[in-house]
């Protein structure tokens, strides 16, 4: 009589187990939502004039119709980044830059701006930026054109009176924030790009030769 007893409260108990443990989602989603990486990305195209903008006169002509969403912000931003890249197109760029940042004149010595405008003027740093184009990674060396890009976004998100817009750069294992607000004017504007002059993975190009090294087996 105990045998069946015992069977049944056994039973019980797992039935009372599986309906207490919550189901997980489908595995490939649930991977999904501990990685944001993963299918997060996508590529997208802005609908602006092709190639970077001559001049801070075209630049501000084009964020009037470009930077009418967060996305465009972002888009103009960068296009005002690659321009500063290019040291002869450096003094209309810190137009651009001020503009689509909404900063102050005098940004590139403000203590705000610090490591950001440094790691403009460096271009053994430049890589950082060129790693947020889409069909980049420290493989290639980060090749691009900076004429002819596209962006890899991975989402907004609305706060209080700004939106985060989520990027994907080829040299992190993360995603990079982009802050970004919409003022009276109607467009939009970047208010914090602290993401996109943070360190990524050095170009391979970069990396030191140590495949003579037997310390270094294990390490790759």
């Amino acid at each position: 009589m105990k045998k069946p007893l015992f069977a049944c409260l056994a039973l019980l108990c797992g039935m009372l187990l599986c309906a207490c443990v919550p189901t997980l989602p489908h595995s490939s989603r649930y991977a999904a939502l501990l990685d944001p990486l993963m299918n997060s990305g996508r590529t997208t195209s802005i609908d602006a004039p092709a190639g970077l903008p001559a001049n801070f006169s075209e630049f501000k002509s084009r964020c009037q119709s470009v930077a009418r969403s967060p996305e465009g912000a972002v888009k103009m931003y960068f296009d005002a980044v690659f321009c500063y890249l290019e040291p002869g197109r450096r003094t209309e760029a810190s137009k651009m830059l001020r503009y689509i940042m909404h900063a102050d004149a005098g940004w590139e010595s403000s203590q705000r701006y610090v490591t950001f405008a440094r790691r403009l003027k460096d271009p053994a740093s430049h890589y950082i930026f060129r790693s947020f184009a889409a069909g980049t990674s420290p493989e290639n060396g980060y090749r691009m054109s900076p004429e002819n890009y596209s962006l890899v976004f991975s989402g907004t998100s609305q706060e209080a009176d700004y939106v985060r817009v989520f990027l994907i750069s080829s040299g992190s294992d993360s995603r990079r924030i982009v802050w970004v607000k919409q003022y009276q004017d109607g467009l939009w504007y970047v208010i914090n790009n602290a993401d996109t002059y943070l360190k990524v993975r050095d170009p391979a190009s970069s990396r030191p030769d140590n495949s003579h090294d037997a310390d270094y087996d294990n390490r790759r």
